[in-house]
């Protein structure tokens, strides 16, 4: 399941740049440097299922800046996350898709764009994580179809958390659409090469 994440993702980000490449070289040279960073990080947590919440949020910005880059004042991007749950273990590149299909589906189809915001808080011994995007939700009457990220997302937590966890994605009713994650909060433990 995690593998089919990194070339989806790779293959976007190609496509953005390459749009970019003759019609603004400059733009697309630093789209590649953020590229370069992303897989940086991608190769780094390959063989971890689980990261710490900070290590998967400087993912999420390298990606968000290549996608600020190519959007510019269309996309609006907040991050709200609360200091206590930065060490909480979190599925590696859980976060990223889930923001590219509110930019895909959401965000890019408008003339005007849009805003994302991406939250993490603890309750109890849970970790609540959620991406909300104000996109162009889901068209009233059709059924929500699963790509790779949400799907991908669904069935990775299924696999690690079991029943311990809860993944809702649906439209919000004033617009957009939103994905609500419950974890079970827990501190990432290193692996005993990665202590040193």
């Amino acid at each position: 399941l995690k593998l089919q994440l990194q070339p989806h993702f790779l293959f976007n980000t190609l496509n953005t740049i390459t749009a970019l490449v003759h019609r603004d070289p400059q733009t697309a040279e630093r789209m590649i440097s953020g590229l370069s960073e992303l897989l940086r990080f991608s190769l780094g947590t390959a063989a971890e299922q689980e990261v710490p919440l900070a290590r998967e949020l400087e993912m999420l910005h390298h990606y968000l800046d290549i996608q600020q880059i190519r959007f510019q004042e269309r996309l609006a991007v907040r991050i709200s996350v609360e200091a206590e749950v930065q060490p909480a273990a979190v599925p590696s590149m859980l976060l990223q898709p889930l923001v590219e299909n509110a930019i895909q589906h959401g965000i890019a189809p408008r003339a005007i764009g849009g805003a994302i915001t991406v939250s993490a808080r603890r309750r109890d011994d849970r970790l609540v994580l959620e991406v909300l995007d104000d996109g162009l939700g889901l068209p009233r009457g059709k059924r929500l179809q699963e790509g790779v990220g949400l799907g991908n997302a669904r069935a990775r937590l299924r696999s690690l958390y079991g029943d311990a966890h809860v993944f809702d994605a649906s439209p919000r009713p004033q617009g957009g659409f939103r994905v609500y994650i419950e974890l079970p909060f827990r501190l990432h433990a290193p692996r005993p090469r990665e202590a040193a």
